[in-house]
């Protein structure tokens, strides 16, 4: 028991291989969550055409005009 309280070290070995093994364990996980994967249903989305983002703007301004048109009425 006297050697026990007289332990100079902060971790025995099996904290040490412990830590070390969780350790390994938390980098692994890691590596495998950096590598997302898109969902099956995503992949054929419609994607936005400049055409259309013309078009958004192009009404938007129109919007603009309108109410400015009004509020001098």
């Amino acid at each position: 028991m006297g050697l026990f309280l007289r332990q100079t070290e902060d971790r025995s070995e099996l904290q040490t291989k412990i830590a070390t093994e969780l350790q390994e364990k938390l980098r692994a996980s890691s590596i495998e969550e950096s590598d997302p994967v898109e969902p099956q249903l995503l992949a054929n989305q419609h994607n936005t055409r400049t055409a259309g983002v013309i078009i958004t703007f192009l009404v938007f301004i129109l919007i603009v005009v309108a109410i400015i048109a009004v509020s001098k009425l």
